[in-house]
């Protein structure tokens, strides 16, 4: 930029692929209204639609193509999900917890700060961008969805990532907040276990879960000389995971809204997780 500030560019597919238009507009309304320290912010974009001739079952037609370009700040740690694959990363519990912290505030701006609530709908490492103090931005925005008057949307679409994507709209295309709270669960135990699928969850009770990955984390951090914060870190973790298996309940109305999310985290109210988990 002329003012030296580093951008990165998104350039979506050339196509004209039926929904990709709609994507684009969806994902420049959205992060045009948000202004969040944990939202990926937009610098802005450029849309160009040009006719060409290209090759279609074996003869040239005409046709159109569109060049579609977000630009957007630019995020020199990369994503959540490289983060995450690091192996030597995984004793800083202090920088992983504030990087949950950090997402659960960046869903809270979409789902309660402001006027027509955000569903993003996509919410994985790899849409989780890490600046250069590894402060977590939320991005990626093409699948979100403006929540109106209603508190619920259903839909015939199933587009996501599966292992993220809440029971109720895999399978019966239902999308309310509580979509993206399964979402932010996964991340929240894939941050604490390293495992994206965390089968421990479905075939252990959740006391057990708990015990096993936090005898885990207390061994990783006393190897460390010097580490003063055992006990407090010990702490966080258990309500993580807590917190973790409580937003990936199957039952959506049992799953809680983000702020309280975000006070369970803080320790500001208690944690009831006497849930059941499913398997998935």
């Amino acid at each position: 930029m002329p003012n030296g500030e580093i951008i990165a560019v998104k350039k979506n597919v050339s196509s004209f692929m039926p929904g990709l238009q709609k994507q684009f507009e969806s994902e420049v309304c959205h992060l045009m209204m948000l202004q969040h320290p944990n939202i990926v912010r937009c610098v802005g974009y450029c849309y160009d639609l040009r006719r060409a001739c290209l090759p279609y079952h074996g003869k040239y037609v005409f046709a159109e193509t569109a060049e579609r370009l977000l630009c957007l700040e630019y995020m020199p740690k990369g994503s959540l999900d490289e983060y995450l694959s690091d192996k030597s990363t995984r004793h800083d519990w202090g920088t992983r917890y504030s990087i949950i912290k950090g997402i659960c505030y960046g869903l809270c701006q979409l789902h309660e700060e402001i006027d027509k609530p955000i569903i993003h709908l996509d919410l994985k490492p790899a849409n989780i961008l890490l600046d250069d103090v590894m402060t977590p931005k939320i991005t990626d925005f093409g699948l979100s969805r403006l929540l109106d008057q209603q508190e619920t949307i259903c839909t015939s679409s199933r587009h996501g990532t599966f292992g993220y994507m809440a029971p109720e709209f895999l399978h019966g295309g239902t999308i309310t907040p509580k979509s993206d709270i399964f979402s932010l669960g996964v991340i929240i135990l894939e941050v604490i276990t390293g495992r994206r699928d965390y089968p421990d969850v479905t075939t252990t009770p959740p006391d057990d879960f708990i015990d096993f990955t936090l005898d885990k984390h207390r061994h990783v951090l006393q190897r460390f000389p010097g580490h003063v914060s055992l006990q407090t870190d010990c702490e966080q973790i258990k309500r993580c995971i807590q917190v973790g298996m409580i937003c990936v309940n199957p039952d959506r109305t049992k799953r809680p809204h983000i702020k309280r999310v975000i006070r369970m985290l803080q320790g500001s109210e208690s944690i009831d997780y006497t849930i059941s988990i499913k398997a998935m």
